[in-house]
This record gives C-alpha cells, sequence and structure tokens, in this order.
C-alpha cells in the first residue's frame, strides 16, 4: 500500500514539475504548426502564410519549455536561468503582441481591399454599360475614353417617345391620312392653334381626349438617362463623377481598354476589355 502511495506521490510531483514545460511546449509547437501549414498551404496568387512573428514566438515558447525542465534547471546557475527564461518569456510576449497586431493589420487590409474592388466593379459596370450604348449608336465599341466620355454628354441616345394610342374608331393609318400624327416639336404649334397650353394638350393626348398622336425620336445624353443622382438613387447605386470613372481607385492610373473583333456563331462582332492596371493587392503577389 506504502509503495503504490509512493508511485502516485512521485508521479503526481514529476506531472507538476513538469506542466509549466508541458504547457509552454504544446502552446510553442501548436503556433509553430500553424505558422508552417499557412506556408504550405500558399500559393504564387494566393499569399495565406501567417505573419513570421507567429513562428517566432512559437520557437520562443518552445526554447522557454525546454528551459523550464527540471533536468535543464538542475545543470544551469540559478542566475543564468533566470536570465534565459525571462528572455524567452518576454521575446514569446513581444512576437506574441507582435502577431496580434499583425492578424488585426491583416483585418483592415481586406476591409480596405473590400472597399477598393466595390469602387473598381463599379465604375467598371458603369464604363461597361456606357460603352453598350456607344455601340447601339456607332456599332462598336471605342477604345478611347475621351471619345466615351464625350458620348456620354452628348445627346446621342435616341429616345421614342409616344403618347396616344390608336384604337378601332380611329386607326393609325387614318391618323397618319388625317394629319393626327404629330411630332414632339410640333406640340406648342398645334397647343396654340387650339388656343391651350403645350402641357394640356399633351395630357389630353396622353388621356386619349384628342384625335392627336405624338410619334417622334427624341435624343438625349447617355448621362441623364443613366448617371443623373436621382436615377442613381431609385438604383440605390453611388454617384458617378465623370472625372474619376475611368480611373483606378488604387493608383490613379486610367484603366487599360482594349477593343477587338470576334466571331460568334459566325459573325464577326466588336468586343472590349477593360481593366484596372494596378489593381488592389500586396506587394509581389500576383493579380
Amino acid at each position: 500500500m506504502n509503495d503504490s502511495n509512493d508511485k502516485y506521490r512521485n508521479l503526481l510531483f514529476l506531472v507538476r514539475s513538469h506542466s509549466f514545460s508541458l504547457i509552454l511546449l504544446v502552446a510553442g509547437i501548436a503556433w509553430t504548426t500553424m505558422y508552417i501549414r499557412s506556408v504550405l498551404a500558399s500559393t504564387d496568387t494566393a499569399d495565406l502564410s501567417q505573419p513570421t512573428e507567429m513562428l517566432f514566438a512559437g520557437l520562443a515558447l518552445i526554447l522557454s519549455a525546454v528551459l523550464a525542465m527540471p533536468a535543464v534547471l538542475d545543470r544551469i546557475p540559478q542566475k543564468a536561468y533566470r536570465v534565459l527564461m525571462a528572455a524567452g518569456v518576454i521575446g514569446a510576449a513581444y512576437f506574441f503582441m507582435a502577431s496580434t497586431n499583425s492578424v488585426l493589420d491583416e483585418e483592415q487590409f481586406l476591409a480596405d481591399q473590400k472597399a477598393v474592388n466595390a469602387i473598381t466593379i463599379q465604375r467598371l459596370t458603369d464604363i461597361r454599360d456606357a460603352q453598350l450604348a456607344y455601340k447601339d449608336v456607332h456599332g462598336e465599341f471605342t477604345d478611347s475614353f475621351d471619345t466615351l466620355l464625350a458620348f456620354i454628354n452628348a445627346p446621342l441616345v435616341p429616345l421614342n417617345f409616344s403618347i396616344g394610342s390608336f384604337h378601332d374608331t380611329l386607326p393609325e393609318a387614318m391618323c397618319y391620312e388625317e394629319g393626327y400624327v404629330i411630332r414632339r416639336a410640333d406640340v406648342p404649334g398645334v397647343a396654340a392653334e387650339l388656343g391651350w397650353d403645350e402641357q394640356s394638350l399633351l395630357d389630353s393626348i396622353t388621356a386619349d381626349a384628342v384625335a392627336y398622336k405624338v410619334r417622334d425620336t427624341l435624343y438625349t445624353s447617355f448621362f441623364a438617362e443613366n448617371f443623373v443622382e436621382e436615377k442613381r438613387t431609385d438604383k440605390k447605386l453611388p454617384k458617378v463623377d465623370l472625372d474619376s470613372l475611368s480611373f483606378s481607385p488604387t493608383s490613379g492610373e486610367r484603366f487599360m481598354i482594349d477593343t477587338t473583333y470576334v466571331n460568334q456563331s459566325g459573325l464577326r462582332v466588336s468586343a472590349i476589355k477593360v481593366q484596372d492596371p494596378t489593381p488592389f493587392g500586396r506587394a509581389n503577389v500576383k493579380k
């Protein structure tokens, strides 16, 4: 019975005397392993590695664990042990804090990246929409931002203007024959002949209260139809600044634009590519 108690006390003493070393060792191995795994998981296009401070913190913890072992303590002078132990613990604490700060920096980097990418994507989307409208008018895309910006502001986008409807008692052919189909520019003159104001005549045509119909093609600007603040607000989109639309929010460099022709279902069609020359990201990492 006494032998069993002695063995138990010896085992308990052994565990207690090595517990601090064991805790430091497990923590050090865990941190070092996490760093190595992150490095192995990284690729040329995705840097997944943890900060190097994590590796140093892990190694410092392992060194402290070795120094804290009773077998080592018996062979090191007390004064030297205290110096080495203090250096190991302080080093581990320093690298731990540095690693924590690196993680916080990473979180800030990801937040900044998300914000910048959102701006970039929105600008490229707006450029694409303007290019599609340009192609509808000119039959092809343009490789010049100056030309595209001039188009955005110019009244070149056709807009069908149609009010008043045809019906059985006054069919379309009869309306044209009798001269009831007029253009938008004719409305003020017709209103004056009737002794009405322009808006009253437009309201009456819209309500089919008169025989007149308006059929016309008006021209407006792409900006007025898509980029004015009211329309952007309705679509829950940010305001458009034409001065910065064609520039990268990361570096201020102009987007790269390239037009070409591709074969699509046997037809030769115009194609375009617009990209950011300086996408937001870390240095030395392929974008």
